[in-house]
């Protein structure tokens, strides 16, 4: 089965960039659509500091504006590698189940996530982006080895 549709998880950083970088060559490969997906929380030192800046610059002090360039550059990376389209998606939440949830709207055939804290000790208690995406996503996961 050829992939058509690719999802990628990204935070900005180095090991979510591999992942990114992996998707893009799995997408201009195959020809595949890449969605390009960031999620975050909303963080109320942000919001302090948006409320207290002037107006001509308020919109550009949010959470959502930092995702939106984060999944900004995986876009750009995923251009340079060849991707032919390429989309984005911020949200707010869980990143995981954006994953899924964006997986299950553009009817995605596989999820790539990068391997962090697959490793970590507190993967046990607060579970990881990757094994929670492997446990309930809608179609393939690809776990990238982005860790040491």
């Amino acid at each position: 089965m050829a992939y058509r549709k690719i999802v990628v998880g990204t935070d900005g950083s180095d090991t979510a960039t591999e992942a990114v970088r992996h998707a893009a060559r799995l997408a201009a490969a195959t020809g595949a659509t890449l969605t390009v997906v960031t999620g975050f929380t909303p963080d109320p030192a942000t919001e302090r500091a948006r409320a207290e800046a002037p107006e001509e610059v308020r919109w550009r002090i949010s959470d959502s504006a930092s995702a939106e360039d984060k999944a900004g550059k995986a876009m750009q990376l995923a251009a340079e590698v060849g991707v032919a389209t390429v989309e984005s998606r911020t949200a707010s939440g869980d990143p995981a189940a954006i994953l899924i949830d964006t997986a299950t709207e553009v009817g995605a055939d596989v999820i790539v996530v990068g391997s962090k804290g697959m490793a970590s000790p507190t993967r046990f208690i607060l579970g990881s982006v990757p094994n929670k995406v492997s446990h309930h996503a809608p179609c393939d996961v690809l776990i990238v080895h982005t860790t040491d």
